[in-house]
């Protein structure tokens, strides 16, 4: 009887454990992050600068306007107001003032969040 009664704690422990959590989630707003925004400024301005060719110079000088937009747009800086908490329904209003968990690259010297798999470093 005992036995049966642990095994049941332990059970009814670990459904409780993986029911689902109702937490919001932090979110990036892309119009309020700079480097985002001329990111794109950038690859407007090589499409329309593509649609026009006028000789070999302006080839080369493609080729190196889209090598320097290729590495500006492997680091993304972001200040971290451009971070916003879309809470849940079920979720009390008190994050509005809140920061999000952010981590620290030791190389870079910059915190960091990884936003839908891309390493987005906050500028604090």
């Amino acid at each position: 009887m005992k036995k049966k009664l642990v095994v049941g704690l332990v059970g009814l422990c670990l459904a409780g454990m993986s029911a689902p959590a109702f937490a919001g989630q932090w979110k990036l707003n892309p119009r309020a992050c700079p480097d985002l925004r001329e990111d794109r400024a950038d690859r407007r301005e090589d499409r329309r600068d593509a649609r026009r060719n006028y000789g070999y110079r302006d080839r080369a000088e493609d080729r190196w306007d889209r090598r320097e937009n290729r590495r500006d747009e492997a680091v993304t800086i972001c200040p971290i107001s451009a971070f916003y908490y879309e809470g849940n329904r079920r979720e009390a209003r008190r994050y509005a003032k809140a920061r999000p968990p952010l981590a620290w690259d030791r190389r870079a010297r910059m915190y960091y969040r990884y936003n839908n798999g891309i390493k987005i470093y906050v500028r604090t």
